[in-house]
């Protein structure tokens, strides 16, 4: 008996579920086309196209993900440079005082803008299968469906 152990952090779980649906239903569509001549080229080619489509759907998944928290991230911080800027004591830098507050809030919006995509940066791969960002999963799917595939040209 194999005991296979898997580990995901996030949503990287449904890579391994999509790669195990849609590769073996595509396989088994490409089986149908193909015929059982060259058995392995139509699981070959079902995994390299789902491998391909996870890549797609993962780095979706990455930026929309990273983007929707980094969102939400920014509109608390968004409420806290208001309230500092409407008391008077917002310093972009340490000992710069804005002289109005059209410019403090001007800084504090290009503040803001930075931070945003600093945080969409630090939270893309988020979402990874074996500690792999889930894109990058799918070409590894790609690679492996592709010499699956080559072995049933060969054979």
């Amino acid at each position: 008996m194999i005991i296979v152990m898997v580990i995901w952090r996030g949503w990287g779980i449904l890579g391994l579920l999509f790669v195990l649906v849609v590769g073996v239903g595509l396989g088994g569509l490409f089986r149908l086309v193909i015929g059982e001549e060259r058995e392995p080229l139509p699981i070959g080619l079902g995994l390299a196209v789902a491998g391909l489509i996870l890549f797609f759907a993962g780095r979706w998944f990455q930026d929309w993900d990273a983007r929707r928290r980094a969102d939400k991230y920014i509109e608390s911080r968004r409420a806290e440079v208001a309230q500092t800027i409407a008391a008077g004591r917002f310093q972009p830098v340490p000992g710069y005082q804005p002289a109005t507050r059209e410019e403090a809030e001007q800084l504090g919006a290009e503040m803001l803008e930075k931070e945003h995509a600093q945080v969409v940066r630090k939270l893309r791969g988020h979402h990874t299968l074996f500690f792999i960002p889930m894109q990058y999963f799918g070409l590894v799917v790609v690679l492996i469906g592709g010499a699956i595939g080559a072995l049933g040209l060969a054979g």
